[in-house]
């Protein structure tokens, strides 16, 4: 059987064209990670507000942890009062657990208010977050990612992503793939 170097040459192109269109159709999505900490510090003129609102955050709550440490105390010692049967002391805690609950309340509503005010003002003059935020974005672009991720949160609050691609959003994927079932 003689074989034809043509029609050789033609499958071999057509398969290798076969595999690279497959190879182009799927989407390479590529992530990277930043240290905001380290942006943050290099940038700290500008970052000290931030640094100021995340500190005074940490602050109100190790306050609202320790009041609530104090009441939960409280609570247990009123449960083993009543345990022992002796209301008069049980008593006296609930009032004091009354007491401590609503001055708990007063302080988180006149923090948080705080905190609102220093949130506001730092939006209102973020024109550095602003930056940061687009610069993100540009970089991530400009190489190819689309994820950005927080190498180092600095705490349980903070994003871990710092920028998406609009692309691997699947949320109306999600969406539509639930309404069908």
């Amino acid at each position: 059987m003689k074989r034809n170097p043509l029609r050789i040459y033609i499958i071999a192109l057509v398969m290798i064209f076969g595999s690279a269109s497959q190879t182009f159709s799927q989407q390479i999505t590529r992530v990277a990670v930043l240290d905001i900490g380290r942006v943050l510090s290099y940038y700290s003129k500008e970052a000290a507000a931030l640094a100021n609102f995340e500190k005074k955050k940490a602050e109100v709550q190790a306050e609202v942890d320790k009041r609530s440490a104090e009441i939960k105390l409280l609570q247990s010692k009123k449960a083993e009062a009543q345990s022992r049967n002796d209301q008069e002391l049980a008593s006296s805690l609930d009032l004091e657990i009354v007491r401590k609950t609503a001055d708990l309340k007063e302080f988180l509503a006149a923090r948080q208010n705080e905190l609102d005010l220093l949130a506001k003002a730092l939006s209102s003059s973020s024109s550095f977050l602003q930056r940061l935020n687009s610069t993100i974005a540009k970089v991530a672009e400009a190489e190819g990612y689309s994820l950005v991720l927080n190498m180092k949160p600095q705490d349980q609050n903070a994003n871990l992503v710092l920028w998406n691609s609009p692309s691997i959003d699947i949320t109306d994927k999600v969406i539509q793939a639930l309404a069908v079932k």
